[in-house]
């Protein structure tokens, strides 16, 4: 099944989709929203959702950078949400396709996630479980897997983090704004006539 293809070579897959949307973003021309004020409403909440990503990706990262596998992360965002590295991603893919302007594209991405992330997080929760035994089985039991319940929240006074791995998050969450930042220069680009629109 490609769905247990895709756990296996998550981030090969990925970069894979990843230039395919760069070709798609460059030379492919979005299609046309009516009225036209859709397209700003389309911008505008592609932008809020990359930068909701954006920081949502830092946020957990404060409470797992350099303990990745060493300790079992139970609180901040992980309090509430078994996953939420991966609802960033979603986000940020959501967030990419209607910030092009393409909401179609942003339902098929959302699609794309919903058919093929399961596999990638069984294929972690089986790891973590070995990793944790029953600690990891009786938080699995508290928090749920994909909706966060916000009445779970709980965090610690303060957490001891790695600046380094901090750094790396930081620049590694920034790729959804720097995102839009690269359709709005294509977009200038186009309009100037200066890149070739092949569709």
């Amino acid at each position: 099944m490609f769905a247990n293809h895709f756990a296996n070579h998550r981030i090969a897959w990925s970069r894979a989709l990843v230039v395919a949307l760069l070709v798609l973003v460059v030379f492919i021309a979005p299609p046309k929203l009516d009225p036209d004020w859709m397209i700003e409403v389309s911008e505008m909440l592609g932008f809020a959702l990359l930068a909701a990503a954006t920081l949502w990706r830092i946020w957990c990262h404060v409470f797992i950078a350099g303990s990745k596998n060493s300790e079992l992360a139970t609180s901040g965002p992980y309090s509430v949400v078994r996953n939420p590295l991966y609802l960033g991603n979603l986000l940020g893919a959501l967030g990419f396709g209607f910030a092009v302007e393409q909401p179609l594209l942003a339902a098929g991405l959302g699609l794309a996630f919903a058919l093929f992330y399961p596999a990638v997080v069984a294929k972690e929760e089986e790891r973590l479980t070995r990793i944790f035994g029953e600690r990891y089985l009786t938080y699995c039991t508290a928090v749920p897997r994909w909706v966060p319940a916000w009445s779970l929240y709980q965090e610690p006074d303060t957490v001891t983090v790695s600046p380094r791995h901090i750094r790396k998050a930081i620049l590694d969450a920034m790729w959804f704004l720097w995102a839009f930042a690269l359709w709005e220069f294509v977009e200038e680009l186009h309009k100037g006539n200066l890149l070739p629109t092949l569709f």
